[in-house]
């Protein structure tokens, strides 16, 4: 009963209803694409360091007077349990010439297998043994290409392959960089190995193998710093859910107006009823099944509104992230659900928060004064 009572006082102002509805629609979308935006652009951000997350970069303490690191310490980590991989890097700027032009540039020494397990070609193939393979902003930069030969540190080496574009890295950036096989590499330079890239089973027990590398190796004194890049990666993804909560927050303002819509409505609609509202006391209703009728008729504006709003979210978010991002394929991920479900609940509770102060005005209302109103 309590419901038809409600539809039918809805149907007799169906324009203010419907603009109601829209102000809800709107609000619960925007809360919804929002969220559903900025978990894509944290899983596209996060995606480019998903195959480093398990990694432990070692580094020398400079500041303990270590330039280099041990061969000794890079043999007792290999040996340490859940340690899968352990990649010495040599690394040193040197002196490139091509043709009539020189400049200084990061040189790598590196196992042929390795690089070819961190990296991706876009030209040439992974041949070090007197070759040379070149990151792809420099190749470009220099207009080099395949089949080319660089002067590096006075010997000349023939350029094998040119990599993908790594995008941003904390272990290795290649972009800008040279690399040499280590017995290449040593004969134009004297530096040691000045970083460790220990690959680990699973994210799980990275902190662990981090504070036994470091009591194994810093048990006299602090010979090496270790960082491990799932830290950082936890903290892009805090600073990613603050965002998106900024922006939801931005995307709630929408929801406020709807609400005071609401609110105008049900105050409306109280003043035109109430004469029918005193004759419902008159004849023997009590206050809260006034309360009732008037929260059901904002419960259903929310229901209305909140649900075609979810339904448009997820086409929003498309439409955000196709013309953002320009890849569509984390729309459909399970944290979307949570962000309708969001959207949905946040504009529920808006219509009948709205709703509960013409709801208590509308009981307050003594039958025969509402009787006597015109």
């Amino acid at each position: 009963m309590y419901f038809e009572l409600a539809k039918r006082n809805l149907k007799r102002i169906k324009v203010r209803s419907l603009l109601a509805i829209v102000g809800i629609l709107i609000g619960v979308m925007a809360i919804s694409s929002i969220g559903i935006f900025g978990e894509s652009l944290k899983a596209t951000v996060l995606e480019n360091f998903k195959d480093v997350a398990n990694e432990i970069i070692i580094r020398p303490n400079h500041q303990a007077g270590y330039k280099y690191i041990d061969d000794k310490d890079i043999m007792r980590i290999k040996k340490m349990p859940h340690v899968t991989n352990v990649i010495p890097v040599l690394s040193d700027v040197v002196l490139v010439g091509y043709r009539d032009k020189k400049s200084y540039i990061a040189v790598y020494g590196m196992d042929e297998r390795e690089l070819s397990q961190m990296f991706e070609l876009e030209d040439g193939s992974f041949k070090l043994k007197g070759s040379c393979i070149i990151g792809n902003r420099l190749a470009e930069l220099a207009s080099l290409r395949v089949g080319k030969k660089l002067s590096i540190g006075g010997k000349l080496f023939r350029i094998s392959g040119i990599l993908k574009d790594a995008g941003a890295r904390f272990d290795i950036n290649p972009n800008l960089a040279i690399f040499l096989s280590e017995q290449d590499f040593k004969k134009i330079s004297d530096s040691g190995y000045d970083m460790l890239i220990v690959k680990v089973e699973s994210l799980d027990v990275v902190g662990e193998v981090k504070d036994n590398i470091e009591k194994k190796i810093n048990y006299r004194e602090k010979k090496i710093i270790a960082f491990d890049l799932k830290l950082i990666l936890d903290r892009i993804n805090k600073v990613f859910s603050r965002v998106n909560s900024f922006l939801i927050a931005i995307a709630s303002i929408s929801l406020l107006v709807a609400g005071v819509s609401i609110l105008n409505i049900m105050l409306m609609s109280t003043i035109e009823r109430t004469k029918e509202i005193g004759v419902m006391r008159a004849i023997g209703a009590y206050r809260v099944t006034i309360v009732k009728i008037f929260l059901l008729e904002a419960l259903i504006l929310g229901l209305i509104g909140s649900s075609i709003g979810s339904i448009l979210s997820i086409f929003g978010g498309y439409v955000i992230d196709f013309i953002l991002l320009k890849n569509v394929k984390y729309v459909f991920q399970l944290s979307s659900l949570f962000y309708i479900a969001l959207g949905f609940s946040v504009g529920l509770a808006t219509a009948i928060i709205s709703g509960l102060y013409p709801a208590w005005k509308a009981s307050k209302l003594e039958p025969i004064e509402a009787l006597r109103y015109e």
